[in-house]
């Protein structure tokens, strides 16, 4: 196996307010979803147990 520890530090932000309509980038998508959803999407495993934080931050 190649593949090497690391630490990641992945920060957290909520915004409640807004101007215009968001916009994926990079080739990316968008899409609303109630907090209780977030666990029906796919995602990495090492982001799984940040879905309880934003759940509580929402």
């Amino acid at each position: 196996d190649d593949r090497q520890a690391f630490h990641l530090l992945m920060m957290l932000f909520v915004c409640r307010r807004w101007q215009g309509r968001p916009q994926p980038i990079e080739g990316g998508a968008l899409k609303w979803v109630r907090p209780q959803q977030l666990r029906d999407y796919p995602m990495p495993d090492a982001d799984i147990p940040l879905i309880s934080a934003i759940q509580d931050l929402l």
